[in-house]
């Protein structure tokens, strides 16, 4: 089988998730636990790009990210589609894949049949439910940071941050450090002039438009953290998210 050609690769620690011309996805990685992949490996081994099936032929996605988790028995991925809808699979043990309503509190929801995951990308619409509870002239989504457990969302108006997921270690920016939390919007996090998000494991930051960092929360001092903030501003940088490449020490 002739390999796909991707005009993008969403790269995580433990898989990664690539989009052709057309829109189509493809995912792959190091193993398919709790569902990081959304797809099976009936027909193609999950060492291999293997496409990803969705409800409909007419869904065409334009970004994808990969989680940054160090455990191979965890992870998540996130997509946005041409609509401007959030898509979300893999492991939701903290709720990380934000599926349930706003107003679901810091429990959020609960899993049908105890499932901690979900094998096949579904839509995430609580996030949209705030942008739009909090601000009716914002467009849609800029940017998404995929953690160890918990995901960030930017909003298009480059000042709303909407966390979620595991936070013990401080890594949603909210207050009191909630050991899991459903989406909000991040006051540690949120600001002005945020053009990107990055997550990295248990750390979280925002990024301003010269790839400067800007906000930081959670554990962020270690060398794969410093590893993976390099990546995370390379990477805006190559989407056109920040202006220019900046060296961080």
């Amino acid at each position: 089988m002739k390999s796909p050609l991707f005009v993008d690769v969403a790269k995580g620690t433990q898989h990664s998730i690539g989009i052709t011309n057309d829109g189509t996805v493809f995912s792959w990685g190091r193993s398919s636990s709790m569902g990081k992949l959304g797809r099976d490996n009936t027909e193609t081994s999950f060492t291999i790009p293997g496409s990803v099936p969705f409800p409909s032929d007419d869904i065409k996605v334009i970004k994808a990210f990969a989680s940054t988790s160090s455990d191979s028995d965890s992870g998540h991925s996130a997509i946005i589609d041409d609509k401007g809808r959030l898509w979300m699979a893999g492991c939701d043990r903290w709720q990380q894949l934000g599926l349930g309503s706003s107003n679901g509190g810091s429990t959020g929801y609960t899993w049908k049949g105890g499932k901690q995951w979900q094998d096949r990308f579904l839509v995430s619409q609580s996030v949209t439910e705030l942008m739009n509870k909090d601000n009716d002239d914002c467009s849609g989504i800029r940017d998404v940071a995929l953690g160890g457990d918990h995901t960030l969302v930017l909003s298009s108006d480059k000042e709303s941050v909407y966390a979620y997921g595991k936070g013990g270690d401080g890594q949603l920016g909210f207050v009191g450090k909630p050991f899991v939390s459903a989406p909000k919007r991040s006051p540690n996090l949120s600001g002005k002039n945020i053009a990107a998000v990055c997550a990295i494991q248990s750390c979280s930051m925002t990024i301003d438009d010269n790839g400067e960092i800007k906000n930081k929360v959670g554990k962020c001092r270690s060398s794969l953290i410093s590893d993976g903030i390099m990546r995370c501003i390379e990477n805006a940088r190559q989407h056109g998210l920040i202006l220019d490449k900046t060296i961080v020490n």
